[in-house]
């Protein structure tokens, strides 16, 4: 065998070596998941209900302290489940935040609605 022969395959080695990556655990991803989706959605309604009975018309303002005091409390929350939150995308957090925000405001606008 030829010298370049011989390091061009030395070289496709390491470049598949490297290449390779760890299998991902498709279950763990998806449990994972589903506990984003519990946590943020329990936050949200949570938070709504909370809105409803602690605040009048006048203090309306401080709801949106709640909904972020219910935002920002998730990231301990998954770590304390086993999850890695630093290692979460912006579009986990997008998501997170936007179930967090739409439950709340569809919590709270049901329960300001008045029952005939």
């Amino acid at each position: 065998m030829s010298k370049k022969k011989i390091a061009r395959q030395t070289a496709e080695e390491e470049e598949s070596a490297e290449a390779v990556t760890p299998p991902i655990d498709r279950r763990k991803r998806h449990v994972d998941g589903i506990k984003k989706t519990v946590v943020s959605s329990i936050l949200g309604i949570a938070s709504g209900v909370i809105c409803y009975q602690f605040l009048t018309p006048q203090s309306s303002n401080f709801s949106y302290l709640i909904l972020l005091l219910a935002f920002y409390i998730q990231k301990p929350i998954y770590i304390y489940m086993g999850m890695d939150a630093n290692q979460f995308t912006w579009k986990d957090w997008f998501y997170i935040a936007f179930m967090t925000m739409i439950l709340w405001f569809v919590s709270w606008t049901l329960l300001l609605t008045p029952v005939h």
